[in-house]
């Protein structure tokens, strides 16, 4: 599975222009390892039956180790430069074909990111991923790093590693996936919904082994936005926390709960290392299964309503809180059986 992992830059990057136009690094610019030159005839860049040109794209061959996006530039801040599919080799001299974007875009190819073998690095700004850029290209869940957006990507397609199922006993608020041993479910597994992957970051528990021996299950929680400033992150290697449960490990003085609401961490944190191998500290928490919910029909103003999965009541998660009337059956946001109460918030 690709993957990008986090890098840590104390330091700015400064890039010389090479060219801001469609042609940029062709054959007329010198580069150390040879030349790149737009030749549409090399490679067919078409789409699905879209032509090339349709999609604003432009096939280019390059000898050595040259890209046609090797000299992006930085301009306050803001990245410019060309985003190129690696098409593979097209002759035995090992000279490369790329499929890539007509225009200067504000991404910037990046020779000293830390991508899987076959993937390479692109440092984008704003909304657009690269795919919205260049048709021909397929990246990974974006990493944040200021204002700037990480990416690895690749020519080649990338099979998920991990499959969205709804049938696997889940909670009405976790999503259900199941994954080869040693993967980890990502937002960049949801494919036509991989628009949301750089700002949704799945929250995933230690799993439980799948009846094939070689898959694991996973109900993973998607909290959304990634909380401004929060330094808790998963770790499913917490030493002692079970299947099912959660493993955190924070960086700060936060706490998981404060990071994410719906989790709840009976146990103090413990000093050790997170997965990554930094120092922090790990807790082992529990998702609760009731959270608040506005449109429980009959819950008038002032109270709370709660929809819960399985046994569990709103009082068994939040203190102070009293339901006097029996839960009632009902259906989650997402069309799952829960059951829904209207409470009261006893005073102190």
């Amino acid at each position: 599975m690709v993957a990008l992992r986090n890098r840590w830059l104390g330091f700015k990057r400064t890039l010389l222009l090479c060219g801001l136009a469609p042609a940029a690094c062709t054959s007329n610019s010198s580069a150390p390892n040879g030349a790149c030159t737009a030749d549409p005839v090399a490679v067919n860049c078409d789409i699905g039956g879209v032509a090339a040109e349709t999609l604003g794209l432009v096939t280019h061959f390059c000898a050595g180790a040259s890209r046609p996006d090797q000299d992006p530039t930085y301009i306050d801040g803001f990245p410019q430069g060309l985003v190129c599919a690696d098409q593979g080799p097209v002759g035995a001299d090992g000279t490369q074909a790329y499929c890539c974007s007509a225009q200067v875009t504000p991404c910037a190819y990046d020779p000293v990111a830390t991508c899987d073998p076959g993937t390479v690095g692109y440092q984008c700004r704003g909304a657009d991923r690269p795919e919205a850029l260049n048709a021909a290209i397929h990246c990974n869940q974006g990493v944040r790093q200021g204002d700037l957006i990480d990416y690895c990507c690749s020519g080649a397609a990338r099979t998920p590693a991990c499959i969205q199922s709804a049938s696997l006993g889940c909670s009405a608020a976790l999503m259900g996936w199941i994954c080869p041993v040693g993967a980890l479910p990502t937002a960049q597994d949801l494919l036509a919904n991989q628009s949301r992957a750089d700002v949704y970051y799945q929250l995933c528990p230690v799993p439980k082994q799948a009846d094939n021996p070689n898959q694991n299950i996973f109900c993973c929680y998607t909290p959304g936005l990634v909380p401004p400033g929060g330094s808790c992150v998963q770790d499913t290697e917490v030493p002692g926390c079970q299947p099912g449960r959660f493993g955190i490990a924070c960086y700060g003085p936060d706490t998981p709960d404060e990071n994410y609401p719906p989790l709840t961490c009976p146990d103090l944190g413990v000093p050790g290392v997170s997965a990554e191998g930094y120092s922090a500290t790990l807790y082992c928490c529990d998702f609760r299964s009731c959270v608040p919910t506005l449109a429980v029909p009959g819950c008038q103003e002032g109270r709370f309503g709660f929809s819960c999965s399985g046994s569990d009541t709103p009082e068994g998660y939040y203190t102070g809180m009293h339901c006097p009337d029996l839960g009632f059956s009902g259906v989650s946001a997402t069309g799952k059986p829960v059951t829904q109460y209207c409470c009261d918030l006893q005073p102190q």
